[in-house]
Protein backbone atom coordinates (compact mmCIF):
# COMPACT_ATOMS: atom_id res chain seq x y z
CA UNK A 1 0.00 0.00 0.00
CA UNK A 2 1.05 3.42 -0.75
CA UNK A 3 2.84 5.07 2.32
CA UNK A 4 1.21 8.55 1.92
CA UNK A 5 -1.63 6.23 3.04
CA UNK A 6 -1.53 7.16 6.83
CA UNK A 7 -5.10 6.01 7.41
CA UNK A 8 -7.48 3.92 5.78
CA UNK A 9 -11.07 3.77 6.32
CA UNK A 10 -12.56 0.28 6.25
CA UNK A 11 -16.52 0.51 5.42
CA UNK A 12 -18.51 -2.27 7.20
CA UNK A 13 -21.35 -2.75 5.45
CA UNK A 14 -24.85 -3.97 6.53
CA UNK A 15 -27.83 -3.24 4.49
CA UNK A 16 -27.50 -0.31 1.98
CA UNK A 17 -25.82 2.36 1.70
CA UNK A 18 -24.44 5.25 -0.58
CA UNK A 19 -20.88 4.62 -1.38
CA UNK A 20 -20.60 8.31 -2.48
CA UNK A 21 -21.11 9.87 0.21
CA UNK A 22 -18.64 7.21 2.09
CA UNK A 23 -15.88 8.20 0.01
CA UNK A 24 -16.86 11.67 0.10
CA UNK A 25 -16.68 11.38 4.09
CA UNK A 26 -12.97 9.89 3.41
CA UNK A 27 -11.90 12.49 0.97
CA UNK A 28 -13.12 15.15 3.88
CA UNK A 29 -11.05 14.09 6.73
CA UNK A 30 -8.02 13.75 5.17
CA UNK A 31 -8.02 9.93 3.81
CA UNK A 32 -6.22 9.14 0.88
CA UNK A 33 -7.46 5.84 0.62
CA UNK A 34 -10.81 3.47 1.93
CA UNK A 35 -11.73 -0.42 1.54
CA UNK A 36 -15.24 -2.05 2.31
CA UNK A 37 -16.78 -5.19 2.44
CA UNK A 38 -19.18 -5.20 -0.41
CA UNK A 39 -20.52 -2.95 -3.46
CA UNK A 40 -16.79 -3.02 -4.92
CA UNK A 41 -18.40 -1.24 -8.62
CA UNK A 42 -20.14 1.74 -6.54
CA UNK A 43 -16.80 2.20 -4.32
CA UNK A 44 -14.36 2.25 -7.82
CA UNK A 45 -16.57 4.64 -9.64
CA UNK A 46 -17.08 7.10 -6.17
CA UNK A 47 -13.18 6.74 -5.68
CA UNK A 48 -11.94 7.77 -9.20
CA UNK A 49 -14.63 10.62 -8.47
CA UNK A 50 -13.23 11.82 -5.39
CA UNK A 51 -9.78 10.57 -6.25
CA UNK A 52 -9.21 7.97 -3.19
CA UNK A 53 -7.74 4.43 -3.75
CA UNK A 54 -9.61 1.60 -3.13
CA UNK A 55 -7.27 -0.99 -1.46
CA UNK A 56 -8.12 -4.33 -1.13
CA UNK A 57 -9.92 -5.55 2.44
CA UNK A 58 -8.04 -5.95 5.42
CA UNK A 59 -8.79 -6.20 9.11
CA UNK A 60 -9.10 -3.09 10.51
CA UNK A 61 -9.51 -1.95 14.01
CA UNK A 62 -12.23 -0.59 16.57
CA UNK A 63 -11.51 2.90 17.57
CA UNK A 64 -12.96 5.58 19.18
CA UNK A 65 -12.67 9.59 19.47
CA UNK A 66 -10.59 8.95 22.94
CA UNK A 67 -8.17 6.85 21.20
CA UNK A 68 -8.05 7.10 17.58
CA UNK A 69 -5.20 9.82 17.54
CA UNK A 70 -3.16 8.28 19.71
CA UNK A 71 -3.26 4.86 18.01
CA UNK A 72 -2.76 7.12 14.39
CA UNK A 73 0.37 9.12 15.61
CA UNK A 74 1.90 5.57 17.18
CA UNK A 75 1.19 3.71 14.59
CA UNK A 76 2.80 6.82 12.11
CA UNK A 77 5.95 6.74 14.32
CA UNK A 78 6.44 3.41 13.49
CA UNK A 79 6.20 3.67 9.76
CA UNK A 80 2.60 1.88 9.31
CA UNK A 81 -0.69 3.04 8.45
CA UNK A 82 -3.73 2.99 10.48
CA UNK A 83 -7.00 0.94 8.70
CA UNK A 84 -9.73 2.05 10.74
CA UNK A 85 -13.31 0.24 10.90
CA UNK A 86 -16.70 2.40 10.09
CA UNK A 87 -19.66 0.45 10.66
CA UNK A 88 -22.57 1.41 8.43
CA UNK A 89 -25.81 0.28 9.12
CA UNK A 90 -28.36 0.90 6.22
CA UNK A 91 -26.59 3.53 5.11
CA UNK A 92 -26.25 5.45 8.74
CA UNK A 93 -23.35 5.72 11.03
CA UNK A 94 -23.85 5.86 14.62
CA UNK A 95 -23.27 8.61 17.33
CA UNK A 96 -20.11 7.10 18.35
CA UNK A 97 -18.97 6.33 15.23
CA UNK A 98 -18.91 9.87 14.21
CA UNK A 99 -17.87 11.48 17.01
CA UNK A 100 -14.79 9.53 15.73
CA UNK A 101 -14.53 10.62 12.32
CA UNK A 102 -15.77 14.27 13.93
CA UNK A 103 -11.93 14.03 15.66
CA UNK A 104 -9.68 12.73 13.17
CA UNK A 105 -11.27 15.05 10.67
CA UNK A 106 -10.38 18.01 13.26
CA UNK A 107 -6.78 16.94 13.85
CA UNK A 108 -6.19 15.90 10.28
CA UNK A 109 -7.86 18.99 8.89
CA UNK A 110 -4.53 20.52 10.58
CA UNK A 111 -1.95 18.25 10.38
CA UNK A 112 -3.02 16.57 7.61
CA UNK A 113 -0.23 17.26 5.15
CA UNK A 114 2.53 16.26 7.44
CA UNK A 115 0.72 13.27 8.93
CA UNK A 116 0.00 11.61 6.03
CA UNK A 117 3.54 12.37 3.91
CA UNK A 118 5.32 11.45 6.75
CA UNK A 119 8.12 9.00 7.47
CA UNK A 120 10.79 7.78 10.17
CA UNK A 121 13.54 10.30 10.80
CA UNK A 122 17.14 9.58 12.29
CA UNK A 123 16.90 12.56 14.23
CA UNK A 124 16.24 12.60 18.18
CA UNK A 125 14.17 14.71 20.49
CA UNK A 126 14.30 15.36 23.80
CA UNK A 127 10.57 14.71 23.71
CA UNK A 128 8.41 13.56 21.46
CA UNK A 129 9.99 11.48 18.19
CA UNK A 130 10.67 13.02 14.54
CA UNK A 131 9.50 12.31 11.54
CA UNK A 132 10.52 13.61 7.95
CA UNK A 133 8.62 14.38 4.77
CA UNK A 134 9.08 11.74 1.96
CA UNK A 135 8.64 13.83 -0.79
CA UNK A 136 10.74 16.76 0.96
CA UNK A 137 12.97 15.96 3.32
CA UNK A 138 14.70 19.01 4.51
CA UNK A 139 11.20 19.24 5.96
CA UNK A 140 10.97 17.63 9.62
CA UNK A 141 8.01 17.12 11.99
CA UNK A 142 8.60 16.58 15.53
CA UNK A 143 4.82 15.38 17.08
CA UNK A 144 4.46 16.50 20.51
CA UNK A 145 1.50 15.57 23.20
CA UNK A 146 3.50 17.01 26.35
CA UNK A 147 4.77 20.59 26.03
CA UNK A 148 8.00 22.08 28.21
CA UNK A 149 9.46 25.38 28.05
CA UNK A 150 12.16 23.89 25.57
CA UNK A 151 12.96 20.84 23.32
CA UNK A 152 16.60 19.99 21.71
CA UNK A 153 17.27 18.07 18.91
CA UNK A 154 20.33 16.06 18.11
CA UNK A 155 22.06 14.72 14.51
CA UNK A 156 20.76 17.17 12.32
CA UNK A 157 23.51 18.66 10.04
CA UNK A 158 22.96 22.49 9.46
CA UNK A 159 21.04 24.98 11.22
CA UNK A 160 17.22 25.28 9.81
CA UNK A 161 15.87 28.21 8.15
CA UNK A 162 12.43 28.54 9.78
CA UNK A 163 10.94 26.60 12.80
CA UNK A 164 6.95 26.88 13.51
CA UNK A 165 4.25 25.45 14.91
CA UNK A 166 2.14 24.23 11.62
CA UNK A 167 -1.00 25.07 13.90
CA UNK A 168 -1.36 28.66 12.73
CA UNK A 169 2.17 28.92 11.43
CA UNK A 170 3.23 30.45 14.43
CA UNK A 171 7.05 30.69 14.43
CA UNK A 172 9.42 29.57 17.10
CA UNK A 173 12.90 30.67 18.38
CA UNK A 174 15.84 28.39 17.78
CA UNK A 175 19.71 28.24 18.20
CA UNK A 176 22.35 25.74 17.48
CA UNK A 177 24.53 25.54 20.26
CA UNK A 178 27.61 22.46 20.38
CA UNK A 179 25.65 20.94 17.33
CA UNK A 180 22.27 20.78 19.19
CA UNK A 181 19.43 22.59 17.76
CA UNK A 182 17.86 24.38 20.88
CA UNK A 183 13.97 25.63 20.37
CA UNK A 184 12.28 27.47 22.40
CA UNK A 185 8.61 26.56 22.88
CA UNK A 186 5.41 28.68 23.37
CA UNK A 187 2.29 27.45 23.81
CA UNK A 188 0.00 26.69 20.16
CA UNK A 189 -2.98 28.15 19.64
CA UNK A 190 -5.29 25.21 19.43
CA UNK A 191 -5.89 22.86 21.88
CA UNK A 192 -4.84 19.25 20.72
CA UNK A 193 -3.52 16.65 22.43
CA UNK A 194 -0.62 16.12 19.71
CA UNK A 195 0.77 18.87 18.32
CA UNK A 196 3.39 18.81 15.30
CA UNK A 197 5.98 21.37 14.66
CA UNK A 198 7.65 21.78 11.27
CA UNK A 199 11.60 22.14 10.97
CA UNK A 200 12.18 23.64 7.98
CA UNK A 201 15.55 23.25 6.58
CA UNK A 202 17.94 24.84 3.37
CA UNK A 203 15.78 24.06 0.11
CA UNK A 204 16.73 23.71 -2.90
CA UNK A 205 14.87 26.78 -4.55
CA UNK A 206 16.10 29.19 -1.57
CA UNK A 207 19.54 29.08 -4.18
CA UNK A 208 17.99 30.14 -6.87
CA UNK A 209 18.78 33.83 -8.03
CA UNK A 210 16.11 36.25 -8.18
CA UNK A 211 16.53 38.54 -11.87
CA UNK A 212 15.02 41.31 -12.39
CA UNK A 213 14.19 42.13 -16.03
Amino acid sequence: MNPDFAIVLNFKLNGQADADTLVKIARNIGARAVMSNGKNDLFKMACEKYTIFLANKQDGLDLTSENVIDTMVDNRKNGKSTIINVPVNNGQINENTQALLNTINSWMHMFGHAFNESQPSELTSSDGFILENRHATYQKYIFLNNLSDQIIVEDLSEEPNRIEWIDHRTELDFRMEDGKLIIDLVQPDDNFDWQVLRIQAHRPEDDIIHTEF
